[in-house]
């Protein structure tokens, strides 16, 4: 009987369903990442899900790698934003189930986030994650191994590309492919170059950037002071791949007069955090 015993087989893996890529990661097998959209159609838009079958297409066949046997079907601890509601984390639920997924527990992306960046999330002291993705820009505040605060500010790397897309083309008259616009945000970013559309690239981003400054500058103002003085010793850890926007780190620096540190894989924080919060998921069995 021991031998039918599904939950001993079973698989846990963790996944990061992000608005460009989707990350897959299971025991202390290396990650893999396949782009959050089937042909034109993209399955998130600021961080959810917006389109179910596209979702349920990209999720199937990895999802299905991850059947032990063929046949077990594995249990999925997946992530959100810390802003999500009640409908947005069920169509999330919803398309990992359909795609194969015998259970599936979601917890707040920017706590996956800093688990990944390796802050200890369990101490005393309150710590700050600001996770940049391309959807969503999610804040939150650790202390005791509890989210004490969030703030989350629908838009990311996506209205940065898109600021770009609008500027290039009502000054320079040209038109950008996303591919094109996201290698000038990753190569300029905030810093001037002597080339146009750096200048342009520049221009366009700053608005963008200063409302993600200006909210997060916001949120830390509303802390209590005790928190507060916690994060101005600890710093603010930076992830997501906006994280590596030249010039935002500093310009976040700048706008709130803390020390802003970037992560050592700020890419693949979320899905690592996870991947590392699996067996206390596993221990507690949280699965529904």
């Amino acid at each position: 009987m021991t031998l039918f015993n599904m939950d001993q087989w079973r698989q846990h893996v963790a996944l990061d369903v992000g608005t460009a890529t989707t990350r897959i990661a299971t025991g202390n097998c290396g990650m893999v990442e396949v782009p959050s959209r089937i042909g034109s159609r993209k399955a998130l838009h600021d961080g959810v899900i917006v389109d179910p079958e596209a979702a349920f297409r990209i999720l199937q066949p990895v999802l299905e790698r991850r059947r032990v046997f063929g046949m077990v079907k594995p249990s999925i601890l997946g992530c959100a934003p810390s802003d999500a509601s009640d409908s947005e984390r069920q169509l999330l639920t919803d398309a990992i189930m359909k795609a194969g997924a015998a259970a599936v527990s979601i917890i707040p992306e920017p706590l996956a986030a800093a688990v990944g960046a390796n802050l200890d999330v369990s101490s005393p002291y309150a710590q700050m994650v600001v996770d940049v993705g391309d959807g969503v820009t999610d804040c939150a505040v650790f202390r005791s191994g509890k989210v004490i605060a969030s703030y989350a500010l629908r838009g990311g790397c996506c209205r940065m590309r898109h600021a770009i897309m609008t500027a290039v083309k009502a000054v320079q008259q040209t038109v950008l492919l996303e591919e094109e616009a996201d290698l000038l945000l990753r190569d300029c970013g905030t810093s001037r170059h002597s080339e146009p559309a750096a200048g342009t690239t520049v221009a366009a981003l700053l608005p963008v950037l200063e409302e993600i400054a200006d909210g997060i500058d916001s949120f830390l103002r509303d802390l209590p002071n005790d928190i507060g003085c916690d994060i101005i010793y600890s710093g603010i850890c930076l992830t997501g791949g906006g994280a590596l926007i030249p010039g935002l780190r500093h310009l976040l620096e700048e706008r709130t007069g803390i020390n802003v540190f970037t992560a050592s894989n700020p890419r693949s924080a979320v899905v690592e955090g996870a991947r590392a919060i699996l067996p206390v998921v596993v221990m507690l069995n949280r699965w529904r």
